[in-house]
């Protein structure tokens, strides 16, 4: 059978299943949730079949944390980083239901928030990859995950492109979160101080205006997105350590993370972005994307994003709002591996211990 016919025929039923949102909402399934619905998941089968032998599931101490995709037969798989970064044994789980207990994690691109995982066997079923390109907008796309069925099917909302700062949804987890009180600006050799506010977590730090920040918590940060993205996975009373160039001298301070002034809290629509939904961490700053409005957990982050072929157009890296999901793109990911592969991209080593900070801060 044409795989051309197939795709139209598959794209006719599921239309034809979305626009029956009066009929599916007698069986508990209105309009809005229609695409999760067991009979539009099933007449996706055929779609997530292959790309499904090349998806895993990542655990951290028994804990379901993301989606991985595998790149090489060899054992090398593809997650999101910030999903894993927080410790933990990590496990994978395959299709077959085997748990591969053997996981080491080589290499991490961070703008790109990728990791690249280890596993030790062989005989796994890499992933095919497709141009993101030929993901055009309003074409379906869909999730897979370790069942026959997909776990979430979607279509691009907005093509491939390089993102700016404008395009980036606000964080509904920020304004939650711990509070620096910094301006940022790109600086040399990372973000530089602009503004501090006063009698900020910042300002009590001894943070000063023009101070160029090279570490924090132990991951180096080269701009300010990869800075405001990190900080958003501490709280209110969290105590960071960063790595301050203040002229020709570098210095270790520490802040401790206070609550967000009432002025700049969350507004109602940050509010109804993130309703019923739960938000990756780190849902912004990636230098490229493809954007679509498959509505994913945050777990399931990681895992590859295909087109009806069952192609891998993407690497899906962020649950980003009630209707925005984004996917780092197929050609940046097969950019980027040969490093992650050959250790020129090692993972951030761990924060320093309580004991060693006291003569860290004499250097």
């Amino acid at each position: 059978m044409p795989r051309s016919w197939f795709r139209r025929t598959l794209a006719l039923v599921a239309l034809l299943c979305l626009l029956a949102g009066p009929a599916q909402a007698q069986f508990g399934h209105d309009s809005a949730n229609s695409r999760t619905s067991p009979e539009i998941k099933q007449a996706f089968r055929p779609v997530v079949a292959s790309p499904s032998r090349s998806t895993v599931r990542v655990r951290a101490d028994g804990k379901d944390v993301a989606l991985g995709t595998v790149v090489s037969a060899d054992g090398w798989v593809v997650t999101k980083f910030d999903q894993i970064k927080d410790g933990g044994k990590l496990t994978c789980k395959l299709k077959d239901g085997r748990e591969l207990l053997e996981v080491k994690l080589v290499g991490v691109h961070d703008k790109h928030d990728l990791a690249l995982l280890k596993v030790d066997v062989k005989g796994l079923t890499p992933v095919q990859w497709r141009d993101s390109k030929a993901a055009v907008v309003g074409n379906w796309v869909a999730t897979p995950g370790l069942s026959d069925d997909p776990l979430a099917i979607g279509v691009v909302s907005v093509a491939t492109r390089t993102m700016n700062r404008g395009d980036y949804p606000p964080s509904p987890l920020a304004p939650n979160g711990g509070f620096l009180g910094v301006g940022l600006e790109p600086g040399d050799g990372g973000p530089r101080v602009n503004s501090v506010m006063k009698d900020g977590a910042a300002d009590k730090a001894g943070i000063k205006v023009d101070d160029v920040v090279l570490l924090v918590a132990g991951v180096r940060v080269e701009d300010p997105d990869a800075m405001i993205n990190l900080l958003r996975g501490y709280k209110v009373d969290d105590t960071v350590r960063l790595k301050i160039r203040r002229g020709e001298a570098e210095l270790w301070l520490e802040a401790k993370l206070e609550k967000r002034p009432a002025s700049l809290a969350m507004n109602r629509a940050l509010f109804q972005n993130s309703m019923g939904r739960e938000i990756n961490r780190r849902n912004a700053g990636f230098p490229v994307a493809l954007q679509h409005d498959t509505i994913l957990k945050a777990s399931d982050c990681g895992g590859p994003l295909v087109d009806l072929d069952g192609k891998a157009v993407g690497v899906n890296i962020a649950s980003a709002g009630r209707v925005d999901s984004y996917a780092i793109p197929s050609e940046v990911v097969k950019a980027v591996l040969p490093d992650l592969m050959s250790g020129k991209l090692p993972p951030p080593k761990p924060e320093p211990k309580s004991s060693e900070k006291s003569d860290e801060g004499k250097k």
